[in-house]
């Protein structure tokens, strides 16, 4: 089976022809957990924390469908990010997928930490 190629840039809003589920893997872990507790989340609250996300978390949802530029806030350029309807489908799908294995997220983060616990001690310090 091919891999879903990423969302056309020229598409105004979606998946570009990708479902909900087919974006997942494209996700981050964080990015995946974060979009998973916004799900359900005022529209007025998700569109509010995805401002205040890194520049690689915004990227990847705008490069993925997920937001669109939204009006300039200042002269340096910044913009503002719009999430897409289709942001919300790939929340609940996030959310569901979170449901469905409430270790897969901790397990990762856990593996991170003795990753980053070695890196910084030495093999010793992982154990």
């Amino acid at each position: 089976m091919r891999e879903p190629a990423l969302c056309d840039a020229s598409a105004p809003e979606g998946g570009g022809g990708r479902t909900a589920a087919d974006v997942l893997p494209f996700l981050h872990e964080d990015l995946s957990a974060t979009l998973a507790s916004l799900h359900g989340a005022p529209a007025s609250i998700a569109q509010a924390t995805i401002q205040l996300l890194p520049f690689g978390s915004r990227a990847a949802l705008q490069t993925l469908g997920l937001a669109t530029l939204g009006r300039a806030i200042d002269a340096d350029g910044h913009r503002t990010l719009t999430l897409t309807s289709f942001a919300y489908e790939v929340m609940a799908e996030a959310a569901a997928a979170d449901e469905a294995d409430p270790e897969g997220v901790s397990y990762w983060a856990h593996r991170a930490e003795l990753a980053e616990r070695a890196l910084r001690n030495g093999p010793a310090a992982s154990q």
